[in-house]
């Protein structure tokens, strides 16, 4: 009988539930599957078994899954959508599109906002933030024993698939496979870049006014003097009104 705990990693693709995995993963006490699951059924003998699907199915947060440990991720839809488009050459699929990732998001929000046992919900740009704390209060929250070097990928080969190997030199984006093998073995960083969004003007359109993107992602929407209202800007303002100009810039 298989008494690990087990935890599954859900959001929606190119959200970092990938690279999300491999640094859990590199705890001592988790058995890592490798390959994309809805559903862990192997054995082990340590403590947590973990996988991930790049799917948050509804079917996750029913009975079927009370046994399971659920971290929830999303990650803000300018930055998916460019890498959507990067890997699919703009023809994205119709379970990748903006309404999927809007029905998704809308789940995201019902958890974040009314927080359910052991569903963690968390911004692919709060991972990041003061050295990973927003991510530690979740691991730590689980009870994983660890230190700050699960963090260093120099440390670990980080594996996706079973069978692919790490190459040395970056890949094509188009041999997706080993693509993605080189890319979570890269420094566990945000590579969230200004200058690599790349959207059409529906896109654009679409995510800076969607009221569901807005409530995680208000600094989506375009408005040069947001900062500036009513009250005298910190640096945490600057910082947010510099992005701003930044996606604006980007779309004029």
């Amino acid at each position: 009988m298989n008494t690990s705990q087990k935890i599954l990693i859900c959001g929606f693709p190119h959200c970092g539930t990938s690279i999300l995995k491999s640094i859990i993963g590199h705890i001592e006490d988790v058995e890592e599957i490798y390959n994309e699951t809805t559903v862990i059924t192997k054995n082990s003998a340590k403590k947590f078994i973990l996988g991930k699907s790049p799917f948050a199915l509804d079917s996750f947060f029913d009975e079927k899954y009370k046994d399971y440990i659920k971290i929830f991720i999303i990650r803000n839809p300018l930055f998916v959508f460019s890498s959507l488009n990067k890997r699919f050459n703009y023809k994205i699929p119709n379970d990748h599109n903006f309404a999927c990732y809007i029905n998704t998001l809308k789940k995201f929000i019902k958890y974040k906002n009314n927080p359910e046992k052991n569903i963690y919900p968390i911004k692919y740009e709060d991972l990041f933030k003061n050295n990973y704390d927003d991510l530690k209060k979740i691991l730590n929250d689980i009870g994983f024993q660890y230190d700050d070097s699960i963090f260093d990928n120099s440390k670990y080969t980080n594996v996706i698939i079973n069978n692919v190997k790490l190459v040395d030199n970056k890949p094509w984006n188009s041999n997706h496979e080993f693509y993605r093998t080189w890319q979570i073995n890269q420094p566990f960083i945000s590579n969230n870049d200004i200058s690599k969004i790349d959207l059409n003007q529906v896109q654009k359109e679409e995510i800076v006014n969607n009221p569901y993107v807005l409530q995680i992602y208000p600094e989506n929407k375009i408005e040069h003097n947001v900062m500036y209202k009513n009250k005298k800007l910190d640096v945490n303002s600057i910082k947010k009104h510099n992005l701003l100009r930044k996606i604006s810039m980007h779309f004029n």
